[in-house]
């Protein structure tokens, strides 16, 4: 071998996030999702982030596109990890459904229970209703707010203390917040970390090899793609790779946060399939749509293919979606590093028709 060979492998050894998995691009299936994908969003200059399309179980596109480091430059890689942002709802779901499963609560039981000293006027307020947006406690986080963000009992004083801005159960009002409640709820429950309750009973029986969380002491940042097409945070400290910083705090927690690639998706979709994590009632109760269709964690909606459970996520430079067919075996993740023109739901929903045909 040459010496330039040699050196130009080392230089691309240095700068380039190591990649396990291998790009798949599987049949005709597999090049019309790959082409949806390059044409998708030319006015913001084309796609660039990770997407998989699973069907039957089956990778029929696993690819990454664009750059995953401008300066060096760096394709993306398959394995890239991602900030899923509002996805991870989904998982502050299952994590007290599967603390149900264990008889540590009732999702219908008020907060008093948990927390004896909660304001009289939260006392018909339920966990279920803290994971359906619905618990009328004032939604944010809100600029004005002011409590110690590494506090899991400063988080808990703050939510408990705000006002309610609707009967308990009575509207949808998207709240952040409140999933961070909820996390807190996990904490108090199982004597753990929320982060450490979800990677050992949630994460790893379902397969996930990679995920976890911001802060995680095992996240690689080396295979965290830079925001704004691979140029990095402008305004933020050099080493920042999350918005919010390198650690979780309470003003995250539970409402976003955890890391993992899309192939950790496709084992996530696969183990509830399967029944692995949570019980046949727990199941059912995580699709239960309540108002505005939204059920614990995730967004039902009804579509030509059968019920769509299905959620998005954004945080400053990164844009998540995850679409999982509950009436046939096809689910679609993406994650992208820049601010797109076009909504990535469009995209989902054409991949699922595309894989469908």
């Amino acid at each position: 071998m040459k010496a330039t060979t040699i050196l130009c492998a080392a230089l691309l050894a240095a700068v380039a996030p190591a990649q396990q998995r291998k790009p798949v691009v599987d049949g005709k299936a597999g090049a019309r999702c790959d082409e949806l994908v390059r044409a998708f969003d030319q006015a913001a200059g084309g796609f660039s982030g990770s997407v998989l399309v699973a069907k039957d179980g089956k990778v029929v596109l696993e690819q990454g596109y664009g750059l995953f480091d401008a300066k060096a430059p760096t394709p993306m890689p398959v394995d890239a990890l991602w900030d899923w942002a509002s996805v991870s709802k989904q998982f502050t779901a299952a994590a007290l459904l599967k603390l149900q499963d264990k008889k540590k609560l009732k999702l219908d039981d008020a907060l008093a229970k948990f927390w004896p000293k909660a304001p009289a006027d939260k006392a018909k307020v339920s966990a279920r209703m803290l994971l359906q947006h619905t618990s009328g406690i004032e939604s944010g986080f809100k600029s004005e707010w002011q409590f110690d963000r590494d506090s899991q009992a400063s988080l808990v004083a703050l939510v408990l203390g705000l006002p309610m801005t609707s009967a308990p159960g009575s509207k949808f009002d998207y709240s952040n917040s409140g999933y961070a409640l909820a996390a807190a709820l996990v904490e108090e429950l199982s004597g753990t970390t929320f982060e450490k309750f979800c990677v050992e009973e949630l994460f790893r029986p379902a397969g996930m090899k990679d995920a976890c969380f911001i802060g995680w002491p095992k996240l690689d940042l080396d295979r965290v793609p830079k925001i704004a097409r691979g140029q990095g945070f402008t305004d933020r400290p050099a080493e920042f790779r999350f918005a919010y910083g390198n650690t979780l705090t309470w003003g995250y927690r539970g409402c976003g946060g955890v890391v993992a690639s899309t192939a950790d998706m496709l084992a996530w979709d696969r183990a509830l399939r399967a029944g692995k994590l949570l019980s046949k009632k727990a199941l059912k109760e995580l699709y239960e749509p309540a108002l505005e269709r939204y059920a614990l964690g995730w967004e039902i909606a009804e579509t030509r293919h059968g019920r769509r459970a299905q959620h998005s996520g954004g945080v400053l430079g990164v844009v998540t979606q995850y679409f999982r067919l509950l009436d046939r075996d096809v689910v679609v993740a993406l994650a992208c590093n820049y601010e797109p023109k076009a909504n990535p739901a469009q995209l989902a929903e054409q991949l699922v028709d595309a894989v469908l045909q």
